[in-house]
């Protein structure tokens, strides 16, 4: 099987550009509001938990995060596309953290004998280059219908693996299973111990499989806005409860406030 796209450049039903609200009724504007609501909360986490990852202070950023810039930025260009019917734009997590580390440049810690982030290269070059080659893609959509899906599925599959490398999630799902005395004095299951930790990588995986199993059913997943919300009211009411602020900070989850 190869990419079903269209012969040349269009949109959805061969329609126009600009979008006739005044043809729409009334009750079906007044419909709109409760997914509109839940869209804008979906674009306003989806872009400050984007931004909040590339400006972690790991990283070792020089340039000033503008979150407040970026929200008003971002509200502008999906008002605009609205106005035209075209795809909104929000917060590409994936890529984003792919671009920091593509421009990341490590260094040999003697200290502590690992790698570690000596700077990133801060440029929007490669950002407008980037974008610049997608809508390139557009003088080659003939072309592109010879493209097989496997390989179009190969690139999703090697940027999910690219950002595995680091992500401490997955991490400790392997430590459950190392011997205590193979890791390093400050790792969770040392301070917490193995059971503890455990319980809280448990809460994570249960929270995902809840996202996908909620994501997976069509009929409901445009509240999924709202379950991301829950996530937020679990870290900030419940895990409390259950952890104290030591072994969150400990785990690698410590509280904001700190």
């Amino acid at each position: 099987p190869t990419l079903v796209v269209p012969q040349h450049f269009q949109l959805a039903g061969g329609r126009k550009f600009l979008v006739d609200f005044l043809k729409v009724p009334i009750r079906q504007r007044w419909l709109c509001v409760f997914p509109a609501v839940l869209l804008t909360s979906l674009f306003f986490m989806d872009q400050n938990i984007s931004a909040r990852v590339v400006n972690k202070e790991e990283n070792k950023l020089q340039k000033g995060e503008a979150y407040n810039i970026d929200m008003v930025a971002l509200g502008i260009i999906t008002g605009v596309l609205s106005i035209f019917g075209l795809p909104w734009m929000c917060g590409a997590t994936v890529q984003s953290m792919n671009h920091v580390r593509a421009m990341t440049t490590l260094k040999f810690n003697n200290e502590t004998q690992e790698m570690e982030i000596d700077h990133v290269t801060e440029t929007r070059t490669t950002g407008f280059v980037t974008h610049a080659l997608l809508g390139g893609t557009l003088f080659l959509l003939p072309l592109l219908t010879y493209l097989p899906i496997p390989v179009v599925s190969g690139v999703f599959l090697f940027l999910g693996r690219k950002l595995m490398s680091g992500n401490t999630f997955l991490q400790r799902i392997l430590d459950a299973f190392s011997e205590k005395s193979r890791l390093p004095a400050n790792h969770p299951i040392q301070v917490l111990g193995r059971k503890r930790m455990n319980i809280f990588t448990g809460i994570q995986i249960a929270c995902l499989a809840g996202l996908w199993a909620f994501k997976q059913n069509s009929k409901i997943s445009i509240f999924f806005p709202s379950v991301i919300g829950m996530l937020m009211v679990i870290r900030s009411f419940i895990l409390p409860k259950i952890f104290t602020k030591e072994e969150l900070v400990a785990i690698g989850d410590p509280d904001p406030l700190l």
